[in-house]
């Protein structure tokens, strides 16, 4: 009982690795719907493997390079893990909700591959924004960006999951690659991901408690945040897609590192 328990969640894992990374699979890992549906639990879990890859990368060059130039291979590694996934989501809500008008029109524009002006501007500017914060919070300390990667990573993805709980999936058909991840959240599965969405925060406040009011101010403003695009995307496209948790998932972390940084200054 207890082993197959484990195999099980170890699919789930697996499921979850090759919906959000170009990371490598056992061999014994078993695909699985069932196990798929059920994948999104780790969600966060993937964001410490991407702050892990990213920021160990940016730290251990910054030895020999400068700081700015080991930020953004560190960002390039990170794109590298995840296959520029949430980017891509950024990128298409930027054009479908920029040039689309309605329901159809908004989610056509989504499912297009092609890039427009608008994805390319969000692109651009997150990105920019992005590689400033890192470079700001590095030489803040380095074991500060550490940290603020870590955090901002595993929450950024957990608040992907609370858009999840509170609007339902958009799109009417069978045929999105991500229906079988995002479909549906059951409770128990955002209940088992507030540990890896969380625990980082809660370690970082552990460990420097005079930056607690920091950590609090960034979850205020990514749930802030969170709120407000739930009423927007129920409104405009009656719940959520895939593409929107990637979205969430970017701005959300940007939120993390600006409410860091930003708080430095008045705190």
């Amino acid at each position: 009982m207890f082993f197959s328990f484990l195999k099980e969640e170890w699919n789930r894992l697996c499921s979850c690795l090759i919906f959000n990374t170009r990371i490598p699979v056992s061999p014994l890992f078993t695909y699985s719907e069932a196990s798929a549906s059920r994948s999104s639990r780790y969600f966060p879990l993937v964001g410490w493997i991407v702050s892990a890859g990213a920021s160990f990368i940016t730290v251990g060059l910054s030895w020999i390079l400068p700081i700015e130039i080991s930020v953004i291979l560190g960002m390039i590694v990170s794109i590298l893990i995840t296959g520029g996934f949430h980017e891509d989501g950024l990128a298409d809500v930027c054009d479908a909700f920029g040039g689309g008008w309605g329901k159809e029109k908004i989610l056509e524009i989504m499912k297009d591959s092609r890039i427009g002006t608008f994805g390319s501007l969000g692109l651009i500017l997150s990105l920019a924004l992005k590689f400033f914060l890192l470079v700001y919070l590095f030489k803040l300390s380095f074991w500060i960006f550490l940290y603020a990667s870590w955090v901002s990573h595993a929450a950024s993805r957990w608040f992907a999951l609370v858009l999840m709980m509170l609007i339902p999936y958009a799109r009417d058909n069978d045929l999105s690659k991500s229906k079988p991840m995002v479909k549906k959240l059951r409770i128990s599965d955002f209940t088992f991901s507030i540990f890896f969405g969380c625990f980082p925060a809660f370690y970082f406040v552990l460990t420097y408690q005079n930056y607690t009011i920091r950590i609090i101010l960034a979850f205020l403003f990514s749930t802030f945040f969170v709120l407000y695009f739930r009423n927007y995307f129920k409104k405009w496209i009656e719940g959520f897609t895939g593409d929107c948790l990637g979205f969430t998932q970017q701005s959300t972390e940007l939120i993390f590192y600006l409410g860091i940084l930003l708080s430095w200054n008045f705190i």
